[in-house]
């Protein structure tokens, strides 16, 4: 189905729920339907959004502002989710693909109405065992998950910790999209329990309609597989912290807004180009957890070749970014490429206690050697070395590649 036909469905709809709402009493004005991806990236940063996939992009989700009618006829703004209750079971009983705000699991934003595209995966037809199995392989299936798990995730099974955590994150954002319901959040530790076998075991009963759910995720298998279709495609603060195991959550949502903003700026545009560059800033700087060269930079005094040319360059001009900016000349570069030569220059240490900055030198590094050339031919190790001088921690980045294709369905 096309975009146009889905918003024409979409707003026959929402004419539908506004004449529903004022049957009820309601007295209705518009607020938000169409957003830009540059007010989307302020949704962002301000946390008022998770992601750069909003379906305010597409046309697809409406705000309204629903008032209710006092003594002498004062009008109130009701975002009261129990008032509002039976306009979002008339807008979710109008169509499976329709989702309302007031559902979430995470916040209630009760305002807003939206429709879903239609991701459920290939991989949710029948199988053979209850809950598991390979879930076909037939041309344009959705192929996110293949190859995400190192083994299974459930009782008596591997449990390796990355995978569990991999788990506990998807099943929160399924819970968190309503495709089914937990008490709790789970904390995405890695750590496998029986709040774990119970959040897969209800995902799979209520969400894939197994009767007898089994509580387990198998490599390949259709629960892994059908949690990863419920992931917004594109980048978002939910992919990095699926890629970035060990970033903090802090650190993912300080990140998330400036990292979109530099895939923009340096047209790394294409899944292929941002699971390479994410996996190299991910082993670069820790999975976000260093955005400074631990050492001092003295063995950087007297560097000709960095431009160190004055006494205490090293200190100053040491490696800070996610892909470490070092030397004088190299500062003095990307301070010009970005218009803030002086600034830079005077007050180095911004690029790594400035987040957008901190994400803009791995861009402009990245694009002043090309590499997307060698991303899109899907060869590590050229962009490795363009960037280490070697291989250095090349089963790291190679991991981080794999979950990064994998979660883009590249693999």
């Amino acid at each position: 189905m096309g975009l146009v036909t889905e918003q024409d469905i979409f707003l026959q709809h929402v004419a539908k729920l506004i004449a529903h709402a004022k049957d009820l009493g309601f007295v209705i004005t518009g607020g938000e339907l169409f957003r830009t991806p540059e007010q989307q990236r302020i949704h962002m940063r301000e946390g008022r959004s998770k992601t750069m996939s909003s379906r305010h992009m597409k046309r697809l989700a409406i705000d309204l502002n629903f008032f209710t009618e006092g003594p002498g006829g004062a009008l109130s703004l009701c975002y009261d989710k129990s008032v509002l209750q039976p306009l979002g079971d008339f807008w979710e009983g109008l169509d499976a693909l329709n989702r309302w705000g007031g559902n979430w699991q995470s916040f209630k934003d009760t305002p807003h109405f939206e429709r879903q595209g239609d991701t459920r995966p290939a991989a949710a037809s029948p199988t053979h065992a209850p809950g598991e199995g390979p879930a076909g392989g037939g041309a344009g299936e959705d192929r996110r998950g293949l190859k995400l798990l190192a083994g299974s995730v459930g009782r008596q099974e591997t449990n390796n910790r990355n995978d569990v955590e991999l788990i506990q994150r998807l099943l929160n954002n399924a819970a968190d999209k309503s495709r089914f319901e937990i008490a709790a959040p789970l904390v995405p530790d890695g750590l496998f329990g029986g709040k774990t076998a119970e959040a897969i075991a209800a995902y799979q009963a209520q969400a894939l309609g197994v009767a007898d759910p089994d509580g387990a995720a198998d490599p390949d298998g259709r629960t892994v597989r059908a949690l990863c279709a419920e992931v917004e495609s594109g980048f978002s603060p939910l992919m990095l912290s699926l890629i970035m195991l060990a970033a903090s959550e802090e650190d993912v949502a300080a990140f998330a807004g400036p990292m979109a903003d530099c895939l923009e700026q340096f047209s790394l545009n294409t899944p292929l180009r941002q699971a390479h560059f994410l996996a190299q800033i991910g082993h670069e700087s820790g999975e976000l957890r260093f955005k400074e060269e631990l050492a001092s930079g003295e063995a950087y005094e007297h560097r000709r070749d960095l431009g160190n040319v004055e006494p205490g360059d090293g200190v100053k001009y040491k490696g800070r970014g996610l892909i470490q900016l070092t030397g004088r000349a190299n500062y003095r570069s990307f301070g010009s490429h970005i218009g803030r030569e002086d600034e830079i220059m005077d007050n180095p240490e911004i690029v790594a206690s400035d987040m957008g900055l901190c994400v803009a030198v791995a861009g402009w590094f990245w694009n002043s050697r090309e590499l997307s050339r060698h991303a899109d031919n899907d060869d590590l190790m050229t962009v490795t070395k363009r960037i280490n001088g070697g291989t250095n921690g090349i089963d790291h980045r190679r991991a981080l590649l794999n979950r990064a294709k994998s979660l883009y369905g590249l693999n």
